[in-house]
């Protein structure tokens, strides 16, 4: 057997890492002595991912879940950047020196992401702050949390648009897949039960005359918080090894993460970030706006299908 070998054996624990709207992009490609990190354009967004951040980080994501699972199974892993959009490949992993992260495998085979409403009270904005130094991130990644009178209308304007244009709208139902091994289940929506099954019974024309009832305000977000770049690598996988992190810390203090992307692909929302960012003297920008919460219901484990390996 050959370090290739060992290091593709982990899969299965790599898979749990999370992805916008659970499409699961990953590919891996065999080299000889080497893994290929790349993505099927089949399972990206074109209307809610439209500068490829949820992308991005799903893949660097992916790329931290192999360094733990790496590790875990005793295997030294080294990554390199290696992004080539034509070819469809992120970054290549090499043999290297064992080195442990802040997480395990445990951690990680039972990662969950936060689905439903959040029971009160959400974490304060000085809890969010504390979770996110113990997540150990990346030096490029911070986060900040809005309070509720800042973070619920921006959700609330992103939830509008996203069921009030048709074609984010057309995206998100293409992923709500109840019972498949990707996509979403309804519950995902944030809507009522009643709500979520209209959603996806209408047709057409038939939307826009509710979509004011289906994107009515969504209840029960918890403290709404935005992971930010500050800088780096145009394409730094750390920002979804940062995304990781936070959820598995956030987990270990009893708190649930969900990804908001319609809040950073609605271009008012969008806008609106980029003035607070300025207005509170962060440089950088919005990569990921995430709820954090406490779950009224605990969330299943989120269902996945094996990583195709080419080669």
């Amino acid at each position: 057997m050959t370090w290739v070998d060992d290091v593709l054996r982990t899969e299965p624990l790599a898979r749990r890492a999370p992805s916008v709207l659970n499409t699961q992009p990953v590919v891996l490609r065999r080299g000889e002595n080497f893994v290929e990190v790349g993505w099927d354009p089949a399972r990206t967004l074109s209307v809610l991912d439209p500068r490829h951040d949820q992308l991005w980080l799903a893949l660097g994501a992916f790329v931290e879940a192999m360094l733990i699972a790496g590790a875990a199974a005793g295997l030294g892993v080294r990554v390199e950047p290696a992004l080539d959009e034509a070819r469809h490949r992120f970054a290549l992993l090499h043999s290297g020196p064992v080195v442990r992260p802040p997480f395990d495998a445990d951690d990680l085979r039972n990662r969950v992401t936060g689905v439903g409403r959040f029971a009160e009270p959400s974490p304060s904005i000085a809890e969010v702050e504390h979770l996110a130094d113990r997540a150990a991130l990346p030096a490029n990644a911070r986060v900040i949390a809005w309070e509720r009178a800042t973070g619920d209308p921006l959700v609330e304007r992103a939830h509008r648009w996203l069921f009030a244009t048709p074609e984010p709208r057309r995206e998100l139902r293409a992923w709500v897949r109840p019972g498949a091994d990707d996509g979403i289940e309804p519950v995902a929506l944030g809507l009522p039960a009643w709500r979520a099954a209209l959603f996806l019974a209408s047709r057409g024309a038939v939307d826009d005359g509710i979509a004011d009832l289906l994107g009515g305000h969504p209840r029960g977000l918890g403290t709404v918080a935005a992971l930010v770049d500050t800088g780096g690598s145009p394409v730094p996988w750390t920002m979804g090894a940062a995304l990781l992190r936070l959820g598995l810390q956030g987990i270990r203090h009893g708190l649930r993460l969900q990804p908001l992307p319609h809040v950073t692909a609605c271009p008012d929302t969008a806008a609106t970030m980029a003035l607070l960012l300025e207005a509170a003297d962060v440089a950088g920008r919005v990569v990921c706006v995430v709820r954090i919460g406490t779950p009224q219901v605990e969330p299943p484990l989120s269902r996945r299908r094996p990583t195709p390996i080419m080669g």
